[in-house]
């Protein structure tokens, strides 16, 4: 190993982020230890956990970070938080090169007057609930039966989806039993999708909008802006799917969508609770009061949120297409970087720049390497006794499949502690895995 080979890497975020950006970097430094830290103990950040959970096809990335881990210097170091279990600081010290890549996960609330009221809520506390993010877990909201969904991107129409399938749309999930349950004992009936720009220049994949068509029993209704919108291959492809959602007609009607773009909501009215929204543009021919008990705000992430980069207060991320390096030593990578935009294949192409990038830095002598670090095995024997490895993983991971549901590929651990305590009771009686990344003391939790 020459003196431009990192020794020691270390990468916080196992979100598809920063498992393609370690993986990246493998392939280049075959001799490189790698541990990736994260604060669950389960893996994969976005995909298990934002993903949604009745599209297990796009779950399956991770089987090619699995064999990954597979490897005995390519660690996975979970239940370690950085910023409260250790300072950035003091990772670095023990690594060559870190990369932050630990996402954006704050959703981007609706500040309209109203938005206050019982009822409005944000996409991503339903997206967890039916995930089951154990880290805090929260309950599933109550929906009523008359919901206005704000946004009209991908994650908006997960919401749609989610609120016209039925329990049978979710066999082979591993959507939760109980949020599911909560939400079908009264699902929506009137579902209407605000966007205030035309259907041509919204953010939603054709393949989703197809999508939607083939749930049964829904009838969908489309009112567009009148206002030009740019003129493009996919702009028109959009607009046709939507001309043949709403060419449906369903034999039995058991839910209405209505999309509404060019419309611009004004005002949540509602005493305590959600009563209607007041737009404040909206096409010709559609009323400027919707009636609703529940809005839903899908309108991306707070990128500024307070407390997101507690673990290094003193960098700036704000979204950038440049460069991944806060630092000689330092870069980011995914949505920290790029911001909270495009799915899987953007941040794998995002990860693979990030990672020829730093191979520059330090093969070129921009970054010089000095001595070894140290890597994980240089850790506070506190913090490397509270590490869930990849082998504990792996025990999680049959727990839950073993604990499925009938027609489910598994039921998730509720809670963060439901995890280490399976975890602790295997280590116990000795069935985890020996593998250098299970360490052999017992866990600690926080």
């Amino acid at each position: 190993m020459n003196a431009q080979t990192p020794r020691r890497i270390a990468v916080i975020g196992s979100g598809p982020g920063g498992c393609f950006t370690a993986q990246a970097l493998r392939r280049h430094w075959k001799d490189a230890e790698i541990t990736i830290f994260d604060r669950l103990a389960a893996p994969y950040g976005l995909i298990r956990y934002g993903v949604a959970a009745d599209h297990q096809h796009t779950k399956a990335v991770t089987r090619q970070f699995d064999r990954n881990f597979g490897s005995e210097d390519f660690r996975f170091a979970g239940n370690v938080e950085v910023g409260s279990d250790i300072d950035l600081a003091e990772l670095r010290d023990a690594f060559d090169i870190v990369v932050l890549a630990t996402g954006r996960w704050r959703d981007r609330a609706l500040t309209v007057p109203g938005s206050h009221l019982d009822g409005v809520l944000v996409s991503g506390d339903i997206v967890n609930a039916l995930n089951t993010v154990p880290r805090p877990n929260l309950p599933m909201p109550e929906i009523g039966e008359r919901v206005v969904v704000v946004g009209a991107g991908n994650v908006a129409l997960d919401m749609v989806r989610f609120l016209i399938k039925t329990a049978s749309d979710y066999v082979d999930s591993d959507i939760s039993p109980e949020a599911l349950d909560a939400y079908l004992a009264r699902p929506a009936r009137e579902i209407t999708v605000l966007s205030r720009s035309p259907i041509a220049s919204a953010k939603a994949d054709v393949a989703m909008v197809r999508e939607l068509g083939r749930i049964p029993g829904v009838a969908f209704t489309v009112d567009n802006s009148s206002a030009a919108a740019e003129d493009n291959t996919l702009g028109r492809k959009r607009e046709a799917a939507f001309a043949d959602l709403s060419a449906i007609e369903p034999e039995q009607t058991r839910a209405e969508v209505h999309f509404v773009f060019g419309a611009t909501p004004s005002r949540i009215r509602g005493s305590d609770r959600v009563e209607s929204v007041l737009l404040a543009e909206a096409p010709a021919g559609v009323s400027g009061a919707i009636e609703a008990d529940t809005v839903i705000s899908a309108i991306g992430f707070d990128v500024n949120a307070p407390g997101h980069w507690h673990y290094a207060e003193e960098y700036d991320f704000a979204p950038s297409d440049g460069p991944g390096r806060l630092e000689c030593g330092l870069y980011r990578a995914g949505w920290l970087k790029r911001g909270p935009v495009g799915a899987i294949p953007a941040n794998r192409a995002d990860a693979h720049q990030v990672a020829k990038e730093i191979i520059a830095d330090v093969e070129s002598g921009r970054c010089p390497i000095g001595d070894d670090p140290g890597g994980f095995e240089s850790l506070p024997d506190a913090l490397r006794r509270r590490a869930v490895s990849f082998a504990d993983w792996q025990n999680i991971d049959a727990a839950e499949v073993a604990n499925a549901q009938p027609s489910r590929v598994r039921t998730k651990f509720r809670t963060h502690a439901e995890m280490l305590d399976t975890v602790a009771e295997l280590r116990a009686d000795g069935t985890a895995a020996d593998t250098p990344t299970a360490p052999s003391q017992p866990l600690v939790k926080g």
